[in-house]
């Protein structure tokens, strides 16, 4: 984390059942998404608009890049398992 992050963490002290609730509505938004149209800006108005919260502020708008961070590296990870248990091609055998 960046200094700048920290401090704006520092500013405005938030609760964990928040945070906890900003993450968990963030990642539901991102696993009914198309992770080829959806962004960071859009999934931080749609949680906004759930919440009824300005996510767009330090430091809501720092808790949703961590969790589209996350949620990215995950679904990387588990499209490279997919791939590693895919046959080997037909022609790597000739």
């Amino acid at each position: 984390m960046t200094s700048m992050e920290e401090v704006a963490r520092e500013e405005v002290e938030i609760g964990k059942d928040l945070q906890r609730k900003i993450e968990k509505t963030v990642k539901k938004i991102l696993e009914s998404s198309n992770l080829y149209k959806i962004t960071e800006i859009k999934a931080r108005e749609e949680a906004s608009l759930e919440l009824d919260l300005d996510l767009s502020q330090d430091p809501y708008k720092v808790i949703v890049r961590e969790v589209v961070e996350s949620f990215l590296e995950e679904a990387v990870k588990v499209i490279g398992n997919r791939i590693a248990m895919l046959p080997e091609r037909i022609e790597s055998s000739i």
